[in-house]
């Protein structure tokens, strides 16, 4: 006799003719369900080495570059990290890469490749121990290498360096931990562990790994109420747990003690900003994403990530579809939504963390930029293997109450996977193809470059900020020319004083003549236009103040001083702005100098010569900030 129910579901439960094998036998053996996806995961890595391919640092990545090349990999970024992040494996192997070539991408293109297999390899090794090699496996599989949710942090090096690794330990560490909970080897937890560590090294929100750790204790091997698994779990497997308990509040505390105070990050703790930012993050970047979307993407000017832009149409129908799934796996499978808390307690504690750190200064829409939702994909994947699929040697298993017109019919399963995972490619390349036609980082640079090839000695630059959309004016210093193009310090010099000749990179990249735009003007006796027959005012050896037409306050001005000398009049003057003092050389002829003011606030402006019988004559002093004017040096710009 027959049971009157299944015992097995299209998603792949043991025995039972859903999960028998399809009349055309693709995927009758475990040998056909294990090569089938490998196929899927060598087309997604297929595609991702050709976004890849068209990528190139961007943005934050900037903030790595501009930080390893002006400080070098020192103690201090390894262990007390940079911008609240503590992450000393980014950091080094971000350091070997530039000490290959600070501007090749294909080693970090490859090692972002190189991750992105080892997490599709995870993904699968976690759902084959855990549920063994049946075609169920297959759609969370799908789901988790097709989604677009993973692609922007990918595809960046700053995001992808320090979240891949998370995403990878996410199916390694649980398939280490699961075998643990099976067997109670310590060896097992042993490895978890260090699975663990090793993630946590390359970002500290690794630390998440513990709540799918927790959940699969709780939730699949022990039974009763929240107490009694806690008891049971600490009774069965106390070396475990307190193998855990020291690497996961060590970690914290480690972050706590050097990390966090690095952290320049603006936050809203109010509970509306919470709503705010969980109904972007819930309605409009998670649930569509999870069935194929967003579809659409918007890029903002000065952002160099698309953010999600479903419409409210598609995010309404992603939430409707997650909800029926929810009703018929809660309708048709016992305990199947408890494989909830996995992925409920992540996007919990990822809602939290951007309105605690980033929504303050952003605002709730950053809950639309997907590389903050990275790591939600991989537990989702895992959340619907165990919502559809019974545990293999898990205490408390699910099994099926009743039968399902969609689980337990394979075809239609399979046709819900394909559309999904078709979406999802959809939704990846249009991303891609924005990606890479906002690649400014790049133009920037190979401008810069390009308009540097010939140059033999260095020229004197004027420093100061690179686009905003380069590096955030918020990571000052390190948002500054000098630090960002430190691989072409060759080439460049920053000087406090130069003579006639000043120089700065426009906002595309291009090296032009600068140019004082004044804001102060001096005032009295000087000559706008001197001369050596007629000459009001020269600088001698008894120190001359002059006055300007307002105060100037603060670092990063430039001041021009222009003069008239003769060949007699060679020698050295100094020039005084505040409490700051210039030696520079004087030099027959009409000439322009230009000061880079310091810290302070200061009207006048002193001079005084330095060596006897040189006299120049002074002209106009102009006191502001530098624009570009005239060509490039390479040449003029194109149209």
């Amino acid at each position: 006799m027959s049971s009157p129910h299944p015992t097995t579901t299209a998603a792949g439960h043991t025995g039972g003719p859903a999960d028998a094998p399809a009349a055309d036998g693709l995927l009758a053996t475990p040998r056909n369900v294990v090569a089938t996806a490998l196929a899927l995961i060598v087309a997604q890595l297929a595609f991702r080495a050709w976004a890849l391919s068209g990528s190139w640092y961007r943005f934050d990545d900037a903030n790595f570059m501009s930080k390893l090349m002006s400080d070098g990999l020192s103690a201090d970024l390894l262990f007390h990290g940079f911008a609240g992040h503590l992450m000393p494996g980014a950091f080094a192997l971000t350091a070997y890469n530039f000490g290959l070539d600070p501007y090749a991408w294909a080693y970090p293109a490859a090692e972002l490749l190189v991750l992105q297999a080892i997490a599709n390899l995870g993904a699968l090794v976690f759902l084959c121990s855990a549920f063994g090699k049946r075609r169920g496996i297959l759609p969370p599989l799908a789901l988790f290498l097709f989604s677009s949710i993973s692609l922007p942090a990918f595809l960046s090096w700053g995001p992808g360096i320090t979240q891949l690794p998370f995403l990878a330990a996410i199916f390694w560490g649980s398939w280490a931990h699961l075998n643990y909970l099976r067997t109670r080897r310590f060896r097992w937890a042993l490895l978890a562990m260090l699975i663990t560590l090793a993630a946590i090294a390359f970002g500290e929100k690794a630390m998440l790994l513990f709540w799918p750790y927790a959940v699969l204790a709780l939730g699949w091997f022990a039974s009763g109420d929240i107490l009694t698994r806690l008891r049971t779990i600490m009774g069965r497997y106390l070396p475990g747990v307190l193998l855990y308990g020291v690497v996961s509040i060590g970690s914290v505390v480690a972050y706590l003690t050097l990390g966090a105070g690095s952290s320049k990050a603006s936050g809203s703790s109010d509970a509306n900003g919470f709503a705010l930012v969980a109904q972007r993050f819930l309605l409009e970047s998670w649930a569509p994403g999870v069935v194929g979307g967003p579809l659409r993407w918007k890029w903002i000017e000065g952002n160099s990530a698309g953010w999600a832009e479903p419409g409210a149409v598609v995010s309404v129908l992603a939430v409707g579809v997650l909800a029926l799934l929810t009703f018929e796996l809660a309708r048709t499978r016992s305990i199947a939504l408890r494989a909830w808390w996995l992925v409920g307690g992540i996007l919990v504690i990822d809602i939290a963390l951007i309105t605690a750190i980033r929504a303050g200064g952003v605002g709730a829409d950053i809950a639309l930029a997907y590389r903050y939702l990275t790591d939600t994909i991989a537990v989702t994947a895992m959340a619907l293997a165990l919502a559809t699929l019974p545990l293999r040697g898990a205490v408390e298993t699910l099994t099926p109450t009743r039968t399902s017109p969609f689980l337990d019919v394979p075809r239609r399963v399979a046709v819900a996977t394909a559309v999904v995972a078709a979406q999802g490619l959809f939704s990846s390349y249009s991303y891609t193809q924005g990606w890479h036609d906002d690649d400014n980082t790049r133009r920037y640079i190979d401008t810069v470059r390009a308009d540097l090839a010939e140059v033999e000695e260095p020229l004197p630059m004027a420093d100061g900020p690179v686009p905003e959309w380069m590096v955030w004016g918020a990571s000052y210093p390190y948002n500054q020319v000098n630090r960002v193009l430190r691989p072409l310090s060759d080439k460049m010099a920053f000087p406090r004083a130069s003579t006639d000749n000043l120089y700065l990179v426009d906002k595309d990249g291009h090296i032009r003549p600068a140019l004082v735009e004044p804001e102060r003007r001096s005032v009295g006796a000087v000559d706008p236009t001197p001369s050596l027959d007629q000459c009001k005012l020269r600088v001698r050896q008894t120190p001359l103040e002059v006055g300007l037409d307002g105060g100037v306050d603060g670092a990063g001005w430039w001041i021009r001083v222009a003069y008239v000398a003769a060949a007699k009049d060679a020698g050295r003057m100094r020039v005084t702005a505040g409490d700051h003092s210039y030696d520079v050389e004087v030099e027959p002829g009409f000439r322009s100098l230009y000061l880079r003011t310091g810290e302070g606030r200061f009207d006048t402006i002193g001079l005084q010569s330095l060596t006897p019988g040189s006299k120049p004559c002074l002209g106009g002093i102009e006191v502001g900030s530098v624009v570009p004017f005239g060509d490039p040096i390479s040449g003029p710009v194109e149209d």
